[in-house]
This record gives C-alpha cells, sequence and structure tokens, in this order.
C-alpha cells in the first residue's frame, strides 16, 4: 500500500464525492432515460473505485484493513456492461433494455460474493506481503479477468460508436451536436487505464519490488477521479442528447437499383439551387429537393460519386469558399465568415474539411492566392 498523502487523498475524495453527486442528479433529471441510469451506474462504479482507494490509504495507516476488507469494494465487472448500455442508449433509438440483457450483469454479482469470501480478504492483503499468501493467485485471476471484461466492453462499445458516426456522415452535412464525439475520450481513457495499471503495478511488484508504488499509485486515482467527474459533468449536459434517428436495426431496401438519371438529377439541383449553403441541409432535404426518396439519393452518391452525403455536401461547400475567396472584394471578410456563408456551421469542421478535400489548410490556401495575385501584378508591371 502507498503512503497516505492528505492532499492527494483529499482531491480523490472530493472529485469522487462529486462524481457520485452527479451521478444522483441525473437519476432525478426527468424525463429519465435509460441512458441516464447506465450512465449514472457508470460513474458511481469508477467513483466508487477511487472512493476506495483514498480510503484504503487512509485506514491502513490505522491499521483498520482487517476490518475494512469486509465492506469493501471495487466493482469491476460492472464498469463494461454499464459503458456499452450507455452507449447503446445514446446512439440507438431502438435499442430497450431487456430482463435478458441482466445476463451482462451476472459477473456483478459474482464479484459481490467474491468480495465477502476470505480469498478476497486475505488475497488482497498478501498481495503486499513479503511472501504472498496462497489465495492471492486467485485474487489476482479476478482482478485480470475485471480488466478483461472492461477491454472488452470498451472495444464493443468504440465499434458502436463508430457506426452510428458512419450512418451520420450518410444523412447529415454537419455534424455538430450529433456525433458524440466526447464519448470517445472516456471510453478509450476508462478502457487504456486499467491495462496500463495492471501492467504498472506487475512491473512494479516483480522488477522493482514496489519501490515505485508511492510515486504512481495515489496521482493516477487522482486523475480517474477528475476523469469520471468530467464524465459525470459532461453526460449530465448532454443527458438530453438526441440520436438523430438512428437504428441498428437493418432494412431492407428494394431501392438500391443504381440509375444514372438519379445522379444527374442531384447534381443539377446542387449547381443551380445551391442547398448546400443551407448549414442545416440534411439527406431528407436534399431528397426532398430532387424527388427521390432518402435510400435512393444516398445509394445513389455513394455510388455515382464514392462519397457518403456529409462528404459530398461539403466538397461543395469547400468549392463555394475557394471561389468567394478568389473575389478581390472578400479580402477584408475572414475566413471562418467566408466559410459560413458556404454554408459551414463550425471552424472545426470547415478546417477538417477543408484539409481532406484540398490537401491544404483554408489559410494556406488564402496565403497561396495572394501570391499567385501578386505575381500576376507584378509581371503585369
Amino acid at each position: 500500500m502507498s503512503s497516505p498523502n492528505p492532499i492527494l487523498t483529499t482531491i480523490i475524495f472530493i472529485f469522487a464525492a462529486q462524481a457520485i453527486i452527479l451521478g444522483i442528479l441525473l437519476l432525478a433529471k426527468r424525463p429519465r432515460s435509460q441512458s441516464q441510469i447506465f450512465l449514472s451506474l457508470l460513474i458511481f462504479f469508477f467513483a466508487l473505485m477511487a472512493l476506495n482507494i483514498a480510503l484504503v490509504n487512509v485506514l491502513s495507516s490505522y491499521n483498520m484493513m482487517d476490518t475494512f476488507r469486509y465492506v469493501q469494494l471495487e466493482l469491476l465487472y460492472g464498469i463494461g456492461p454499464a459503458l456499452y448500455f450507455y452507449t447503446k442508449s445514446i446512439t440507438d433509438n431502438d435499442f430497450k433494455f431487456s430482463k435478458k440483457d441482466l445476463i451482462h450483469f451476472v459477473p456483478l454479482l459474482l464479484e459481490f460474493i467474491f468480495y465477502r469470501t476470505a480469498f478476497y480478504r486475505l488475497g488482497a492483503d498478501g498481495l503486499y506481503q513479503t511472501q504472498p499468501h496462497p489465495y492471492t493467485k486467485f485474487y489476482l485471476a479476478e482482478q485480470w479477468l475485471g480488466i478483461l471484461s472492461i477491454t472488452i466492453y470498451s472495444i464493443i462499445s468504440l465499434l458502436v460508436l463508430f457506426r452510428y458516426q458512419i450512418w451520420l456522415k450518410q444523412r447529415f452535412s454537419n455534424l455538430e451536436n450529433k456525433s458524440l464525439h466526447w464519448l470517445k475520450a472516456p471510453i478509450i481513457i476508462y478502457s487504456v487505464f486499467w491495462i496500463g495499471w495492471m501492467v504498472l503495478t506487475e512491473i512494479d511488484r516483480f522488477v522493482f519490488d514496489r519501490d515505485l508504488r508511492d510515486a504512481y499509485f495515489l496521482p493516477t486515482f487522482v486523475g480517474l477521479a477528475i476523469v469520471t467527474y468530467w464524465i459525470g459533468f459532461k453526460g449530465y449536459l448532454k443527458a438530453r442528447t438526441e440520436t438523430s434517428g438512428y437504428s441498428s436495426k437493418k432494412n431492407i431496401s428494394e431501392d438500391n437499383i443504381h440509375n444514372p438519371a438519379w445522379a444527374e438529377k442531384i447534381t443539377e439541383v446542387m449547381e443551380s439551387q445551391k442547398p448546400y449553403l443551407d448549414s442545416e441541409l440534411d439527406l431528407t432535404k436534399l431528397s426532398k429537393l430532387v424527388n427521390l426518396n432518402p435510400k435512393q439519393v444516398s445509394h445513389t452518391i455513394n455510388r455515382s460519386f464514392s462519397k457518403n452525403f456529409y462528404e459530398y455536401v461539403n466538397s461543395y461547400r469547400v468549392e463555394a469558399f475557394k471561389q468567394l475567396a478568389a473575389k478581390p472584394e472578400n479580402k477584408k471578410l475572414t475566413l471562418l465568415g467566408l466559410a459560413f456563408d458556404c454554408g459551414f456551421k463550425s471552424k472545426s469542421t470547415f478546417n477538417d474539411v477543408f484539409k481532406k478535400t484540398t490537401g491544404t489548410t483554408p489559410s494556406e490556401y488564402v496565403n497561396q492566392l495572394k501570391k499567385e495575385s501578386e505575381k500576376k501584378q507584378s509581371v503585369a508591371s
């Protein structure tokens, strides 16, 4: 066990307690959704872990660990399912948690029972003894299986999130408040945290005889407590984020027939009516303009232009920006102002799309235009 540190321990207590409060507020928020329930569970599991670490370090200095082991909880096996079902709930309109899904939480129940046995109490204490207790191997096996559970569920959650991102780009030209990018960070952080933690502790145990424990133990859990508070705060603000009609169910479509005339019709509307100047343009709006259904438009854009809807519409916006930037009367206008005039909705999206489309940043492109203009003027004079 690491040496008690009043400052770090206090930080852990504060952020972990605030995270639990945010979890309670999420449950109290109306109307309550299943995504709020799972996010609240996720926050609770991680905050409980951080609180346990802080308590262990305080009570160990008073030789009270024998008593504390009877009530200590480290609910590793609830983290993965809570993260997965939260991701499913916030991305998939059709997902409803059912009784059969409770099977994912059976390992959590078994873990709870395990913590009430001598296998845990003696095994956990034996980890810090010169001669490990025979039960320590059972404790380590339980811990590693918990890390494996978190990692597997984290990977699955990322795959669900990536599928959602792909779906968005087939239907929307701007992804602000829809992409759930903020959710990627905690998924990755939580997965990497536990893998790194177990590897680090094992290296410390076998190579350095636990001499490094004071340097990394409490600081690591300070970071965990802060991240848990952050995801709780962010999740509370995003609790009512809509999933934009996404469904993981596959619909059998008879509209995937390739028709070159549809591509010509879409191109004609895009060039004549310039609907891409509308920052809220989505697949449904464009489909009404070309008198086709959304599946036909989406399939045509994918097949005829080798782009998804997001890439297709924004390619027109990039060209519109280049035309405006080339006009002398627009030199005094900001690049972001011109981008908004072309249908972009945020600076980050504009910069990202422009760089991917042209291979240069907007400022580099405009500077190149200026150099070419100055060169022409120099030759003319």
